[in-house]
């Protein structure tokens, strides 16, 4: 499994609190060892093609997207509505 932060990722990683960055890298991590766990709550975004989440913490997601078979990119971090709004407007 390959998991590639994106500079987007990395800018909303920064806002995070030391705590929250830490969960999300832990989360990351897990991931690649273990994508199926269910406390990572690893879903598709039924409305985009390719897109899909992780939990970081119960507040914070992870959205990802498929490259290619087993490989992802992080492309953004934040709460669900950050995640939703930012990335899946309408």
């Amino acid at each position: 499994m390959k998991l590639t932060p994106t500079k987007p990722f990395l800018r909303d990683l920064k806002g995070l609190s030391k705590t929250d960055a830490y969960a999300v890298a832990e989360a990351m991590a897990l991931f690649m060892r273990e994508p199926h766990t269910r406390g990572l709550n690893f879903e598709k975004v039924t409305s985009r093609s390719g897109y899909f989440t992780i939990r970081g913490t119960y507040s914070i997601r992870v959205l990802l997207f498929q490259d290619g078979r087993e490989d992802y990119s992080a492309v953004a971090v934040g709460n669900h509505d950050y995640i939703y709004a930012s990335y899946f407007k309408k």
